[in-house]
């Protein structure tokens, strides 16, 4: 089928409902208007700076909806599935408990803060940052309680603010290879810890670090992820180690959540 017949057919299946075409169309060309609607989306966001990109995402809901009118952020069900969220949670606690005292966290990409509110008790100083303006300023007003800095920052080109713990929550996934080797020494130089969660394939032999451009999407749908200490990154920590996985859910691909705890320095 040519591409502009499924571009058009495409086009009215958004007239007539997701639910309708799936029910009335074979599943090969319900997978092709998927393909078409895919590569629509990410080639919008190829002419973007970076926090364009994940403004409009958010504006979007490109990552789904909390269904709340009060809520207009949503992180992704990475950041609200109960299951991920409560596992990541538990393991994060453990760490956090082992300081004698409570150490101070910055917390790069925070989003809607859902999960970084449950594990700010447990820490000192708590600076949240993310690239999205209005998503800053929300969780000012949200979590005004939990005193937490919340500020506007790009991890790829900004200095990055003091601190003895780094999270880095499904972040890299979204970004280029480059813009990650923009970010990655100024982390690795700069924290004792580092606590990274990424999407991966769900087998052991996949592809590390394929590149792709800033956007909504993540490498595991072209079967890779990011794993710091192979090439292009070399990242060389003193130690790492598991803290937690899950199942991702909603992800055509099999796919896992899975966090890391790197010891820098």
């Amino acid at each position: 089928m040519r591409l502009s017949e499924i571009q058009q057919i495409a086009q009215a299946a958004e007239k007539v409902g997701e639910a309708a075409i799936k029910a009335i169309l074979p599943k090969p060309l319900v997978e092709a208007i998927g393909n078409y609607r895919t590569k629509k989306v990410l080639e919008e966001y190829r002419s973007l700076s970076t926090q364009e990109a994940f403004t409009r995402i958010y504006e979007k809901g490109l990552w789904g909806k909390s269904g709340d009118s009060l809520q207009p952020f949503f992180s992704g069900l990475g950041s609200h599935d109960q299951t991920i969220v409560s596992t990541y949670i538990k393991s994060v606690q453990v760490f956090l408990s082992t300081f004698a005292e409570k150490p101070n966290v910055v917390d790069l990409g925070c989003g809607d803060f859902f999960v970084g509110s449950k594990i700010r008790p447990l820490c000192g100083n708590y600076i949240a940052c993310d690239i999205v303006p209005k998503l800053i300023e929300f969780n000012k007003e949200k979590y005004k309680a939990l005193s937490v800095d919340f500020r506007v920052l790009d991890l790829t080109s900004d200095e990055l603010p003091n601190g003895d713990i780094v999270i880095v929550r499904q972040v890299l996934q979204h970004l280029s290879n480059e813009q990650i080797l923009c970010g990655l020494p100024k982390i690795s130089s700069k924290y004792k810890y580092l606590i990274l969660t990424e999407h991966l394939p769900a087998v052991k032999d996949f592809e590390h670090n394929l590149d792709k451009p800033a956007g909504p999407d993540i490498r595991a749908s072209i079967a890779s992820g990011i794993v710091l200490t192979s090439p292009p990154f070399n990242l060389k920590p003193k130690s790492e180690r598991e803290l937690c996985q899950a199942d991702a859910a909603g992800e055509i691909i099999p796919t896992i959540i899975q966090t890391t705890l790197y010891q820098l320095a």
